[in-house]
């Protein structure tokens, strides 16, 4: 708790009100990987955020039309379906108009299709596998457990969702983190 306590402390130390002037940029998802420049979020007491929180509560922290940008990088699909939903509505309201949000994630299509396409190529089929499910091949050797997505995301799924919401101009690229695995990920932009 005390640990916690000190990053929701970080949060609140930070002048919001100068942020509102240039927009809160928010980074769902952290784990170890902070922006400077960006509110850093994350539910792992010990990941490097500026607020240890679950998704689903960040409208409780940010007006509406306040974030001008969000990103998350091989987060999303650790929340269920009704979970995202959930935070894609927030996620709308606290966006300003033209606000980005900007999401890269193993893509379940391309996933099952390398997977498919390595039958008898164990390396690259547990390569494959593991952008369905989240471990580490580190995780694998050392029989660590680890926590699974609870979801897996397509790019034309994902994009229906965004539109539903009304995000606009929703944009399918290739991703530009964790390797740029073009194969197996996929970056999904869209504007509000």
């Amino acid at each position: 708790m005390g640990r916690m306590k000190s990053k929701l402390c970080r949060l609140l130390r930070m002048d919001l009100s100068v942020k509102a002037a240039d927009k809160v940029r928010l980074h769902l998802g952290c784990d170890k990987d902070y922006w400077k420049g960006w509110v850093n979020i994350d539910v792992d007491p010990a990941a490097d955020c500026d607020l240890c929180v679950d998704f689903m509560r960040i409208g409780e922290f940010f007006a509406a039309q306040s974030v001008s940008e969000a990103a998350m990088i091989h987060s999303l699909s650790y929340l269920s379906l009704w979970q995202a939903r959930d935070l894609f509505s927030e996620l709308f309201r606290l966006m300003t108009p033209s606000g980005k949000l900007v999401i890269e994630l193993p893509d379940l299509a391309k996933c099952a299709q390398a997977a498919l396409a390595r039958e008898n190529d164990l390396d690259n089929y547990i390569e494959a596998v593991r952008g369905i499910y989240a471990f580490d091949i580190a995780q694998l050797k050392q029989r660590r457990t680890y926590i699974p997505y609870a979801f897996g995301w397509s790019s034309w799924h994902l994009e229906l969702e965004l539109k539903r919401v009304g995000f606009q101009a929703v944009i399918i690229g290739e991703p530009q983190t964790h390797g740029a695995r073009r194969w197996r990920d996929t970056r999904v932009e869209a504007v509000r």
